[in-house]
């Protein structure tokens, strides 16, 4: 394995392998697909999954891991080779599972999450979101296995009300937006579970995630939270594209691999769970200005200079407040806060950059 054991990626991977509440004993002795494993999600579960490993010291504990990627040599330069992983080649423009071993559990991660190719390539994501859940619902229901795919909290459109969204609830999502190209997609895989469930008894459930970071986010990330960070690394102002009233939830990659792990052994097939932290929600002004203060070394400052055009990658809505209870009923709860989260990405960056 080649994530170094004082990295901040590994590190978070042991927190994960620590925590008491994910069902271990589900997953021991078994064998897990990941897709998108190389991606920020699928190699926090990757690696979580190594961690444990290694920390059981107990082969008859071990989890077996399919790692399904575009780039099998990016792979095996991020997990090695050999061990409990198997690298294979899987994309979702052209999903095929021909000749796979099989698989117990299988967690959908792989998608394309840039807010500007929604706008920039909307069939390749629709394309790619909806060929590549039938692809794994498809192989799940020929070797037997649990599935999870992976959903998003964006699926709720625009939902006007205080009050905390249940996963029965809804707002309104204009399938005439390009840039809901993705929310849209997401419905569809939804659709997708809920049919498979019903018609082929598939034990498939979903999981809806607020905007997940921490380590391993990729330097050069183009969505808003990387920017403010990355800003702060640079010694420069944050501007603001919007007013930045929007109000999100947000959650951190560990605890999005503890909430993964729990809904997919303990999820009730053809349902769907919100996964994220209550104790985030704020507006994009408040969470700028809160990591300039932060992180900025008194640098950073925050401005606004609204660009109607940039703004449109943006998703439309104030507030999106989930209702977690549902996730939380299985046994997981989130733990790691808004600002250590930042905290994380941005020590791995310092940690990547001097090469730790």
């Amino acid at each position: 394995m080649t994530v170094e054991k004082n990295a901040p990626l590994w590190q978070g991977a042991e927190w994960v392998a620590r925590q008491g509440d994910v069902p271990w004993g589900e997953l021991e002795g078994k064998t897990v697909a990941i897709t998108g494993a190389t991606g920020l999600i699928g190699k926090t579960l990757v690696l979580s999954l190594m961690a444990h490993n290694e920390l059981a010291a107990d082969p008859a504990r071990s989890v077996k891991i399919l790692a399904l990627v575009r780039n099998e040599a990016r792979a095996t330069s991020m997990f090695g080779e050999g061990g409990d992983v198997t690298i294979l080649h899987w994309d979702a423009s052209a999903p095929s599972t021909e000749g796979y071993p099989k698989a117990d559990y299988v967690i959908h991660c792989a998608n394309m999450t840039d807010s500007a190719s929604f706008i920039e390539h909307p069939v390749e994501v629709i394309e790619t979101t909806t060929n590549g859940a039938r692809s794994m619902l498809e192989y799940a229901r020929h070797v037997g296995a649990r599935v999870l795919v992976l959903s998003t909290m964006e699926v709720y459109g625009q939902y006007k009300s205080e009050d905390p969204i249940a996963e029965d609830q809804g707002g309104f999502l204009d399938a005439m937006s390009v840039r809901n190209s993705y929310p849209e997609a997401k419905r569809l895989d939804e659709a997708l579970v809920a049919a498979y469930a019903s018609e082929f008894g598939v034990s498939a459930t979903v999981a809806r995630l607020a905007q997940t970071f921490g380590p391993g986010v990729a330097y050069d990330d183009r969505r808003v939270f990387a920017e403010f960070a990355r800003d702060c690394v640079e010694g420069k102002d944050i501007t603001l594209l919007t007013t930045g009233e929007k109000r999100n939830m947000y959650l951190s990659t560990g605890d999005a691999a503890t909430g993964l792990l729990t809904v997919l052994t303990k999820g009730e097939p053809g349902r769907a769970y919100n996964v994220a932290n209550d104790d985030t929600i704020c507006s994009i002004r408040e969470m700028a200005e809160q990591v300039a203060d932060r992180f900025g070394d008194g640098c950073t400052h925050v401005e606004v200079k609204v660009d109607t055009e940039a703004a449109k990658r943006f998703r439309k809505g104030d507030l999106l407040r989930l209702d977690t209870t549902a996730a939380r009923s299985l046994g997981w709860s989130p733990k790691i806060g808004l600002m250590d989260m930042y905290s994380r990405m941005i020590d791995q960056w310092k940690c990547d950059g001097k090469g730790c």
